[in-house]
């Protein structure tokens, strides 16, 4: 094996030597990885149960559709896969998703390597991503989809191999070339919305597509050829060679080879040739000089507009801790994609349920209130969790403060119920204007008892339950904690909010189920009731418990150095 490998190396003019060493030292970087960071592959693992099955399944379909769609279809399906897995692996990175964490390639110059070895080793590296292993079913798929045509794998497993090498160069070379754009805020702040969006409208565009394929004439469809178009992409280009190799025209397959292979090189000379210039002092689109500042007007402190919005009862730890968090909810770009995206998903669901129809709106059940409480869930749920953790490398300085823990948690908590209810009103009112019905009233009074219950939970959650989080960092993806951080996270706290819940809700659901209206409103305020002492006394025990485990709390959200 290790002679097939060297000759391997040899064809390509690459160090046999050198290229065991540097994938050695990536497969040790990753099982560093790994231990120090095991909540990373709790992430990975329940990365892989939930959508591993919707890849395999998708995979399935394109090696199916390979196999019987007629025509010149099964060549246009591949185009249109190699494409889109091209185009995922251009734009993630931009929107701060790594899909590959090879070597530090500016690191290694210094050392006598050659550029065709460190290339060649990048390129090697991304087989031990994760993500890339997202590509692996869809490439096996396009090999079951030819197999009962041998001689088309000698086209084939080259052009495979050509458009893996064109995704993960592309990738690269966006990612290198963007570094100064990507540190910019105002580019951090349109990736937010983007992001936000992004998340929710998925549906709308199935939606869209379902209008245009019923609206759509089937002898157009017939006639259309997508990779007349595609094929010029150099992902298309690797689908054309095997098109050009089914009608037998074997020269045509070469050249279209040779067109992908010479997009491979300009843009692994491109890639390159950016790294040079980064590790010389200059990057691409670096930010410009700061502006002189202009004198600013005295604004009001946000602390006096809280107190005089009726919170001036609050002790005052209590109430500066709630005004830093409404800070940092906006401050902190991850924390404001989640808010973003708590706000805009109730109305990009009501949009994509309701589309080619908004007048149904008009006609949905009194029982839709009861959605009120779920909408809120998952707000404060995003909202509150690893509350601790997220204080990033101000914790130390918070654990310091001269100031009874338990009112740290009640302005923690009392933060993220106020923004918790932006969303939920903003749903409220929707169904308010359409519904017409009073159970709205009684369902927001649901939802801040649910919000309240939630926030209470994840108060006790983040004493045991916290792990590192940097606000500095915007594309470096961590989970952090252990393996047990990573599963209390996706399956206990869940399980425990829902329990925690159920008064909240249950009694209003029992009065609309079994048609008892006075049942309503004595169950709303009664969840309230329950979710306002659930709540204080969570912040009570939440500040013992903090007292108590301080330097462990600490040591699990340390940052590494």
């Amino acid at each position: 094996m290790a002679g097939i490998a060297g000759g391997f190396f040899t064809f390509f003019g690459l160090d046999a030597g050198k290229q065991r060493a540097l994938l050695g030292l990536r497969l040790r970087l990753m099982r560093r990885q790994f231990q120090r960071e095991p909540g990373k592959m709790a992430g990975f693992l329940t990365f892989l149960i939930f959508f591993g099955p919707l890849v395999i399944v998708l995979a399935i379909v394109s090696a199916y559709a390979y196999q019987e769609l007629p025509g010149v279809w099964p060549a246009q399906v591949m185009g249109i896969v190699l494409c889109l897995l091209w185009l995922a692996w251009i734009i993630l990175p931009v929107f701060a998703f790594r899909t590959n964490e090879g070597l530090d390639l500016a690191r290694l110059l210094i050392f006598p390597l050659g550029r065709r070895d460190l290339v060649a080793s990048a390129l090697i590296g991304t087989l031990l991503d994760g993500p890339s292993y997202v590509t692996l079913p869809f490439f096996v798929a396009m090999i079951v989809g030819w197999i009962a045509t041998p001689a088309l794998l000698l086209i084939l497993l080259p052009a495979i191999v050509i458009a893996y090498c064109i995704m993960m160069a592309s990738g690269q070379l966006v990612l290198t070339t963007s570094t100064g754009l990507l540190r910019s805020r105002r580019f951090r702040d349109l990736t937010i919305v983007l992001l936000s969006l992004l998340g929710s409208s998925c549906y709308i565009v199935n939606r869209g597509i379902e209008a245009w394929l019923r609206a759509a004439d089937t002898s157009g469809l017939e006639g259309l050829e997508p990779l007349l178009y595609l094929r010029w992409l150099p992902p298309g280009a690797c689908a054309q060679a095997v098109a050009s190799a089914g009608t037998g025209a074997w020269g045509e397959a070469l050249l279209w080879l040779g067109y992908a292979g010479a997009w491979l090189a300009v843009l692994l000379w491109a890639w390159w040739k950016v790294l040079e210039r980064m590790t010389t002092g200059a990057s691409a689109w670096n930010l410009p000089l700061p502006e002189a500042k202009k004198p600013s007007r005295p604004r009001t402190r946000l602390s006096d507009r809280v107190a005089a919005l009726g919170f001036g009862w609050l002790p005052a730890p209590a109430r500066a801790s709630m005004v830093k968090e409404l800070k940092l909810i906006w401050r902190v770009p991850q924390r404001r994609i989640g808010l973003l995206q708590s706000i805009l998903a109730p109305f990009v669901l009501i949009f994509a349920v309701f589309f080619g129809d908004m007048s149904a709106l008009r006609r949905l059940p009194e029982w839709t209130a009861m959605g009120l409480p779920a909408i809120i869930l998952f707000a404060a749920w995003g909202l509150s969790s690893n509350m601790l953790g997220m204080e990033s490398r101000g914790l130390g300085t918070l654990i310091l403060t001269p100031a009874p823990r338990w009112q740290i948690f009640a302005g923690k908590g009392i933060a993220y119920g106020l923004v918790a209810l932006i969303p939920t009103t903003f749903y409220a009112a929707i169904l308010g204007y359409t519904a017409r019905s009073p159970l709205i009233i009684f369902g927001m009074i649901a939802a801040a008892g649910t919000a309240l219950t939630v926030i209470g939970v994840n108060m006790i959650a983040c004493i045991y339950i916290t792990f590192p989080f940097d606000e500095s960092v915007t594309t470096r993806q961590r989970s952090g904690g252990s393996c047990a951080t990573g599963l209390a996270q996706v399956i206990l706290l869940p399980i425990a909010m829902a329990i925690a819940g159920l008064p909240t809700t249950v009694p209003m659901a029992a009065g609309i189920w079994f048609n008892v209206p006075a049942l309503i409103p004595i169950g709303a305020f009664a969840g309230l009731t329950y979710a306002a002492i659930l709540f204080v006394w969570a912040t009570r025990y939440a500040g013992r418990l903090l007292t108590a485990r301080e330097p462990e709390v600490l040591m699990a959200a340390r940052l590494e150095r």
